[in-house]
């Protein structure tokens, strides 16, 4: 489902990252931002509202904190959630098996349920990881309360699947099979992550990939077939706001009309917003983050 947002009401919003059930950190980053606990949870008072790019779940110490936290934000009003692929996993499994494996996570079922897989301001936009056009518009009628789409998102090769697996998880190219290509973890990897909204054409591995790889080679191109999917997306499109790569501190987060407010929470110990005030391009001092350790 694509949510349609025209909000009069709102002065602003701040557009936050993966939070992983890291929610002490949440309360801290939304006290930063200029938000107030109360009764009905966390309000701002100027009126801003919170917008989650999906993955409030798994890794950190406190996913069912996390949950209740936005959960009445959410109800009051002064939050909004686009589906991260953590979460689409947990519906997808759901549906498969008939129940929630993880049993404190059963009764957010029916909410995670109600969440958009991606939102679209008059401003600006909302995906958990790529804006990818063609797969946007074949998903624009899905919902994750459907348990038909669901099933057909489990089906290997489907075009379903294919579509949630560009919007949730990212555009990826298979890497050289010469190289032993690894991520910032020291993990191998057969397949990197590309700067989506890029032209392709003439791009070598280091100028496309945006997950960092080591080594990434400067001599060598991505398949070209595997590029034919690649839809750029600059402006005038309005700004996109994503989350989902784990960008480690030295890797930029604004590329044109495109902002990753991700930095990898679980392992810097920083957890990002942008406070977005209806701007037609992004603006690298509207970054904010909260660690614990400041």
């Amino acid at each position: 489902m694509i949510l349609v947002v025209i909000d009069k009401k709102s002065t602003g919003y701040d557009i936050i990252g993966d939070v992983h059930g890291h929610a002490e950190l949440l309360k801290k980053l939304l006290t930063s931002l200029g938000y107030k606990s109360g009764e009905f949870g966390f309000i701002h008072p100027n009126g801003r509202k919170a917008i989650f790019v999906g993955d409030l779940i798994n890794r950190g110490p406190d996913t069912t904190g996390t949950l209740d936290l936005v959960r009445k934000m959410h109800y009051h009003g002064n939050a909004m959630i686009s589906v991260g692929n953590h979460e689409f996993r947990l519906v997808q499994q759901h549906v498969k098996k008939g129940h929630q494996e993880v049993k404190e996570l059963e009764p957010f079922i029916p909410w995670i349920r109600s969440w958009p897989l991606f939102i679209d301001f008059p401003t600006f936009r909302v995906v958990h990881a790529a804006w990818h056009i063609p797969s946007i518009s074949f998903l624009q009628d899905a919902k994750l309360c459907d348990d038909n789409f669901i099933r057909k998102t489990l089906e290997k090769g489907s075009d379903h699947q294919e579509a949630i697996q560009q919007i949730l998880y990212g555009l990826k190219v298979s890497l050289p099979q010469d190289l032993e290509m690894k991520d910032r973890f020291g993990i191998r990897r057969k397949k990197g992550r590309i700067q989506w909204w890029k032209n392709p054409h003439g791009q070598s591995y280091a100028d496309y990939l945006l997950s960092p790889m080591y080594p990434a080679p400067r001599d060598k191109y991505p398949p070209l077939d595997e590029l034919k999917k690649v839809s750029p997306y600059s402006f005038p499109e309005k700004p996109v706001y994503i989350g989902h790569y784990c960008l480690p501190p030295e890797t930029p987060k604004i590329n044109g009309q495109v902002v990753c407010v991700d930095g990898c929470v679980t392992c810097d110990k920083k957890l990002w917003a942008y406070r977005f005030n209806h701007e037609a391009k992004p603006q690298c001092r509207r970054l904010v983050s909260a660690s614990l350790d400041e």
